[in-house]
């Protein structure tokens, strides 16, 4: 009985602080997508979690919360800069070992032939984004003025269709060499306020 008992004070003591584990990682979490500076508190979270990945208690519903969470952290990190560099790699380690969210198969009708399907309505955002774009292509701006435009219409306006066309630009400049964290952060903070907002997407 006592070695029943001090297994059930362990069990329940592991789930306490695998809790607080999960609370503090979504914090860390929500402040990533307001684009606030999150790496030292992850590093500590990582440090302090460093064997949860070999637990073989963890259930299903904690490794999607995690993965998910880690997700959303790593498309904040600017990989250019060597502190978020080793963040990222410690976020795809933790993705070979299993923390890797499990997606579901979900059936579902054939869509009519009158509504569009996914296709077509992203050809669509394409060619509303290549309208907007060709307006300001006459004023002879740099791409980097452009974005700042695209970024403060994103902040303005309830249409997506901003942020959408400032990720875009923000990734091609990257390919291309150009240092975007500045601009990586401004469309988080959107982003954020976005999805904290009424009206939120």
């Amino acid at each position: 009985m006592e070695s029943f008992l001090t297994q059930i004070v362990v069990s329940q003591s592991r789930q306490v602080e695998f809790s607080k584990g999960l609370d503090a990682l979504d914090e860390i979490t929500r402040d990533s997508l307001k684009g606030r500076r999150i790496n030292s508190r992850l590093g500590n979270w990582f440090a302090k979690n460093n064997n949860v990945p070999e637990d073989e208690r963890l259930r299903e519903s904690e490794i999607l919360a995690i993965a998910g969470m880690l997700g959303q952290i790593k498309t904040g990190l600017d990989v250019s800069d060597p502190e978020s560099r080793k963040l990222a790699d410690e976020i795809d380690r933790w993705h070979d070992k299993g923390i890797i969210p499990r997606r579901k198969l979900i059936l579902k009708m054939k869509p009519s032939e009158e509504e569009p399907g996914i296709s077509e309505k992203f050809a669509e955002l394409l060619n509303k984004e290549a309208e907007y774009f060709s307006k300001d292509l006459d004023n002879k701006k740099h791409l980097l003025s452009l974005l700042d435009d695209v970024l403060k219409s994103a902040e303005a306006k309830e249409d997506t269709i901003y942020i959408h066309l400032a990720g875009s630009i923000i990734y091609f400049l990257k390919m291309r060499g150009y240092k975007v964290g500045p601009f990586v952060k401004r469309l988080k903070e959107i982003e954020g306020n976005k999805l904290e907002s009424p009206h939120a997407y």
